[in-house]
């Protein structure tokens, strides 16, 4: 300990044998579980593809952690998971799991940080959705949007005030669709932008490609010295 914080101590290793490591994973990332599921349930599907060493639910609802064996099986359940088994109508979302001590090994000030990277790969076809009525439901927006193409995953949030909105927007949803592909995402935005589908509500939908907040916070700046210059 050292002014109140623990001291970790770790074996350096050379950047090229921590890309070989990368590349020959066994921890997996499990995002679009069900609201309280189980550590069981969790194994019960990841087992078939071979030994597991570890598993835990995340801190976050709905994310967990399958640590396999050998890197051979997690790579077989990832390929035959991901975006291919679904539970409660939801997709599950299966990436290799990047330890922050990991993402913490990038170069400062990059946009290579590996947690980043994959999260923007596993949702480069997710679409957000402002302005849709509070009376559609999840089966009637995925009614509409599947029009689009297959939807791996829907969820609908209500507008809250944090996002600066005026009080009549408590009137309406957010929503984020994910695609099975962009392909299928950029029709979405071609169909429904600008559109009112649903026959009712006082503004039309705002679609588009759903952003990280990194991406949000720099096109915001990016903007701001737009328009000082």
């Amino acid at each position: 300990m050292h002014g109140g914080k623990k001291i970790e101590v770790s074996q350096h290793a050379k950047r090229e044998d921590r890309e070989q490591q990368g590349d020959k994973y066994t921890n997996l990332f499990v995002q679009n579980l069900p609201t309280n599921f189980t550590q069981d349930k969790l194994l019960d599907i990841f087992k078939p593809y071979g030994m597991v060493d570890s598993i835990s639910m995340g801190e976050k609802e709905g994310t967990g952690f399958v640590n396999f064996k050998n890197h051979d099986d997690a790579k077989r359940a990832l390929e035959e998971v991901n975006k291919k088994v679904k539970i409660e109508n939801q997709s599950l979302l299966v990436s290799p799991h990047v330890s922050r001590k990991e993402s913490e090994l990038a170069p400062r000030g990059s946009n290579q940080n590996p947690i980043v990277q994959n999260q923007k790969e596993m949702f480069k076809s997710n679409v957000y959705v402002k302005f849709i009525p509070k009376e559609v439901t999840r089966e009637v927006l995925e009614r509409e949007f599947s029009k689009a193409g297959t939807i791996n995953s829907i969820k609908l949030k209500d507008w809250e005030n944090k996002f600066g909105a005026e009080p009549s927007t408590s009137l309406f949803q957010i929503g984020y669709v994910l695609y099975d592909d962009v392909k299928a995402a950029q029709k979405c935005i071609q169909l429904f932008d600008g559109s009112n589908v649903f026959g009712f509500g006082t503004k039309p939908l705002k679609v588009d490609f759903w952003q990280a907040k990194d991406d949000l916070k720099k096109a915001r700046v990016d903007k701001n010295v737009n328009y000082v210059t």
